[in-house]
C-alpha cells in the first residue's frame, strides 16, 4: 500500500485550484446581485412611469370645463392652457382644472374641483396643484415629483381633425396626446380622449 502524502507542489496547485473555484463564485455572486439590482431598479421606474401615467389619464379624463388661473392671476378665457415653457417648463406646460378630487360629505374647506398643472423642471415632471380652485395671487403651488430622468414632455391637442403644439381656446380638445421620453426608458406615447360633451363646442 502506497502511503506516500501530497508534494509541497502539488499542495500548491490545490490551493491555487481552490482560490480559481473561489474567485469564479465571488465573480459569480457579484453579477447577480448586479443583475438583481438593475432588475429591481427598473421594476421601481416602469412602476413610476406606471403612476405618473395613471395619474395624468385620471386628471386629463376629469377635466372640467371651467376657465382656469395661471399662477394666481385672474381666470382666462381658456378651459384648458397649454404651450412651450408655460409656468417656466423645460418643455411642454399645461394648466387645467379637474373634477374628480374627493371630498366625502364635503367634510374639507376645500372643493372637489381642482386647479393643476403638469410641467417639466431639473428633468422631472412635475404636478403643480392647488388646495384651493381659486387660489390668490402669488400662492405657491404643491408640487408632486412624479418621473426622474425625462428629457422630453410634449403635449399636442386634436380639434376638427388637426393637432395643434400649443392650446388657448375657449373650448376644449377633443384629444390630448402625451408624449414622454426618458433617458433610460425611452419614448411612451398616450393619446386620451376625452368625453365629447366637454369638448363639444356647443356643450360649453
Amino acid at each position: 500500500m502506497n502511503n506516500r502524502g501530497f508534494t509541497f507542489l502539488e499542495m500548491l496547485l490545490v490551493m491555487a485550484l481552490f482560490a480559481i473555484v473561489g474567485l469564479s463564485s465571488v465573480a459569480v455572486l457579484s453579477t447577480v446581485t448586479q443583475s438583481d439590482a438593475a432588475s429591481k431598479l427598473s421594476i421601481a421606474r416602469l412602476q413610476q412611469l406606471q403612476r405618473a401615467m395613471l395619474l395624468l389619464e385620471r386628471d386629463i379624463m376629469q377635466i372640467s370645463p371651467r376657465y382656469v388661473r395661471i399662477e394666481g392671476d385672474a381666470p382666462q378665457q381658456e378651459r384648458l392652457w397649454g404651450e412651450q415653457y408655460l409656468l417656466e417648463s423645460e418643455d411642454h406646460g399645461v394648466s387645467f382644472t379637474q373634477q374628480g378630487w374627493r371630498n366625502p360629505g364635503m367634510l374639507l374647506p376645500r372643493s372637489e374641483v381642482q386647479a393643476v398643472a403638469y410641467r417639466l423642471q431639473d428633468g422631472q415632471l412635475q404636478r403643480l396643484f392647488n388646495v384651493y380652485v381659486d387660489a390668490v395671487n402669488n400662492t405657491e403651488p404643491q408640487q408632486q415629483n412624479l418621473l426622474a430622468e425625462v428629457e422630453q414632455f410634449q403635449l399636442t391637442y386634436y380639434s376638427a381633425g388637426e393637432w395643434e403644439e400649443r392650446w388657448q381656446h375657449q373650448y376644449l380638445p377633443e384629444a390630448i396626446k402625451v408624449r414622454i421620453k426618458q433617458r433610460d426608458l425611452g419614448e411612451l406615447e398616450r393619446i386620451f380622449v376625452l368625453p365629447n360633451a366637454l369638448w363639444r363646442k356647443g356643450g360649453l
